[in-house]
């Protein structure tokens, strides 16, 4: 090899060190915030853990990384009017293997936070620590600023114990209302709850932050996103305006366990 050639070779590796040590990775812990979870007019069975958010679970590096890919798969796609069950409209929809990525980073993005989503919520208290959880496909949902995400329970006959999704793009806040069948779908008058377990509770989800919903927030109560310029309270009194705009979010499912 040439003395020219082999200093081409140091440069390049010298390179490809700047741009790992520029690309910058989230905390491999959790935490969740309180702050981001409005529970002033929740129902009596509505507990903290059953739903939370977990700011900046992705650096700005990792969330571009990932816009870029999902960008590409939707481009030729058009948006949806609606969808068959009347949940969601004007959106785009692609589910992303994990066999199907250029880049291995993403992969090793989603198996961090499904292992920090069992680690928080499926594995709790070291409750079934020898269970092998199997994940479901992740799904990127493209949502104009103009489309809706109706009040729905995600289904159950497919997927299990867990539903959490990373916000992108733009903030918004998701608000969880009382269901009283808990079969998954979407939520008319006929199937909202009456009397003392009435109310809902308010997630504000801002950039870079990962939801999470298990237990009754998950089978008992629907969610929906609320429109552009919501408020959303925190529990010190502090309003924050949710100027919902054009965003992706990445959902996590766990796969239904065989009986």
């Amino acid at each position: 090899m040439s003395l020219r050639l082999v200093n081409l070779v140091k440069l390049a590796d010298r390179g490809l060190i700047r741009c790992r040590r520029r690309f910058s990775v989230a905390p491999t812990v959790l935490e969740a915030d309180a702050s981001f979870v409005d529970t002033r007019f929740a129902p009596s069975d509505f507990t903290p853990d059953v739903s939370v958010v977990y700011p900046n679970v992705l650096t700005e590096d990792e969330a571009n990384l990932i816009l870029d890919d999902v960008k590409g798969r939707l481009r030729r796609r058009r948006y949806e009017k609606g969808h068959w069950d009347a949940v969601i409209t004007n959106y785009k929809e692609v589910e992303l293997s994990d066999l199907n990525f250029e880049n291995p980073e993403i992969p090793n993005i989603f198996r961090r936070i499904r292992q920090q989503l069992a680690t928080n919520h499926l594995l709790k208290d070291g409750k079934d620590e020898n269970r092998t959880i199997e994940w479901l496909p992740c799904h990127a949902i493209d949502l104009k600023k103009e489309g809706e995400l109706n009040a729905h329970v995600d289904s159950v006959k497919f997927s299990g114990d867990l539903v959490a999704g990373v916000s992108l793009m733009s903030s918004s806040i998701m608000r969880l209302i009382p269901h009283m069948d808990g079969e998954g779908g979407n939520v008319n008058e006929e199937s909202t709850v009456e009397g003392e377990n009435k109310g809902w509770v308010d997630l504000y989800l801002p950039p870079l932050s990962l939801y999470a919903l298990t237990g009754v927030g998950r089978y008992r109560y629907a969610h929906e996103l609320l429109p552009t310029n919501s408020t959303f309270t925190q529990p010190d009194g502090t309003e924050i305006l949710a100027e919902r705009d054009h965003r992706i979010s990445i959902i996590f499912r766990d796969a239904k366990e065989q009986a």
